[in-house]
Formats: structure tokens, sequence, C-alpha cells
């Protein structure tokens, strides 16, 4: 019985979702449609396989919780905030390639629609989960991610300015048996502006370079190692080795230098707020 309910709200989610995404397509052959519903399947099937295996899905009865922003006291610190936001762009930029590539109408709301829909039920999973529950705040970080990937799809000079990335390498106190979707302690979340796109620095030195500002968090895991202090919250603006001009003529790596950034290619000042 306690898998009923929440079960039963992922299907209303789904044929919501079915009939607003079908009404929305105004071709004649319905073009694109099956892609659509092919992708959320696989998405919302990746993550519930992912949250019933690692997160305990489906074992509670569903229920809301408040985890804060970036409070010392809050989840995380807030990387968790930052981690939505960041895979729920990623996810709609994803689903954006596809969707474009199958001709599916207004591509690019379509993904955004497509990727809160996906994102709104790893949130309805999280409800039925005794470490988390349906966070508010959770997905407002989701709603923003899916947002600037809709904007800058809308806007391409700003596109090609701005990545929006993931750098992420163990935490010292990671195993393998710990769920390295949640190791905050190894990742940090940035965003990055591109010298190359910037008309005055294109035939300059300065074009493979880029500014980066960003957030990361240690300490605030269970198997973190301890620290002095206490657990850390950290902003930092930097300059680093621009990895996508550098890639500029091979167009795979160039993607995913994008989404996720290698660490050691950058420098940076770091602001400690718990010192």
């Amino acid at each position: 019985m306690k898998i009923c309910r929440p079960m039963l709200q992922v299907l209303l989610l789904l044929c919501c979702f079915s009939s607003i995404v079908s009404a929305d397509f105004r071709r004649p052959d319905h073009s694109g449609r099956d892609t659509v519903a092919l992708d959320f399947g696989i998405a919302t099937g990746l993550l519930t396989a992912w949250g019933i295996a690692r997160w305990d899905w489906l074992q509670h009865r569903p229920q809301f919780k408040r985890e804060g922003w970036f409070e010392k006291d809050s989840h995380a610190g807030g990387a968790d905030k930052t981690g939505h936001f960041y895979m729920s762009y990623v996810l709609s930029d994803l689903l954006l390639w596809d969707f474009r590539r199958a001709g599916v109408a207004h591509p690019e709301r379509t993904a955004a629609l497509t990727a809160l829909a996906a994102m709104t039920v790893l949130e309805i999973g999280d409800a039925t989960s005794s470490k988390y529950g349906f966070s508010p705040e959770d997905f407002i970080a989701d709603a923003g991610g899916v947002l600037a990937s809709w904007w800058l799809a809308k806007n391409p000079a700003w596109d090609d300015l701005i990545d929006i990335r993931m750098e992420y390498w163990p935490s010292d106190g990671f195993n393998l048996a710990e769920d390295a979707a949640s190791d905050y302690s190894g990742m940090k979340h940035l965003v990055a502006f591109r010298g190359d796109a910037v008309q005055r620095l294109k035939h300059t030195p300065l074009r493979w370079l880029e500014l980066q500002a960003g957030y990361y968090t240690r300490g605030f895991r269970s198997y973190d190692k301890p620290l002095d202090n206490g657990p850390e919250r950290h902003l930092f603006l930097g300059l680093g080795l621009s990895l996508p001009t550098l890639l500029e003529s091979n167009k795979i790596a160039r993607t995913v230098a994008r989404y996720l950034q290698t660490p050691y290619l950058h420098g940076n000042v770091s602001w400690n707020f718990d010192r």
C-alpha cells in the first residue's frame, strides 16, 4: 500500500504532461511526438531506477521537506541546489539537441517543459524517500536550470558566451558504496564567460581564456573527512584556460567541454563564508 499513492501521482503527471505536449504540436503528421515521449520515458526511467536503487524511493508515505538554500545548516550547504540547477540545465539541453534533430515543433519550449516534467518526477520520487522529501527549493532550482537552457537557446549570442559547467573530482571520503550523484564535496558548479565569444577578443590571445564564477561546499556529507572548522561554503572567481576554444575543431570534445570543467585548468580566488 505504501507504493500505490506515489505511483498514481507519477502516472497522473505523465498523463497530464502527455496531453500538454500533444496539444502543442501543429504539424499535420505530428512530427516529433514519438521523440518527445521516448526521451521523456528514458529520462524518467533512468531517474526512477537510480532513485529506487540509491535513494529508497517508494518505501515511505509522501512528504514535503524544506531544505533551505545556502545556509550553513541547509542540506549540503546549498551545493545540492546548484546541482539541481545544473542537472536540469544539462537535461534540457540534451533534449533540445534531440528535439531539433527530430524536427519537434517549438523545440526550445518543449525541451524545457519535458526536462521540468522529468525533474518533477524526481521530486515526487524523493517525496517517498526517508532521506529527502519533496523539496520546494529543489523544484525552484530545477525550474531555474530549464529556464536558463531555454533562454540561452533563444539567444545564440549569449549561448556562445556562457557555459554552465560542473567540475568533479571524487572527495577524499568517497567510496564506491556511496552515491556519486550526491558527492557534493567533490563538485564545483560554475559559469564560464568565454573570451572567444567577445568580438574584441576574437583575434587576440585572450580568446583562449575565460572568466569563471562558481560555488562549492566541503564537509557536509556523512562520509566526508572532518574539517578543522567544520563544513565550509565557498564562492569563487577565477580565470581559466578555455578548453572549448582549444577543442573547437572537434565538435564532440568541444561540446563535452562546455558542460564539464576539467580540474586544474583555472586559477581562482575563493571566499570561505565559514571562517
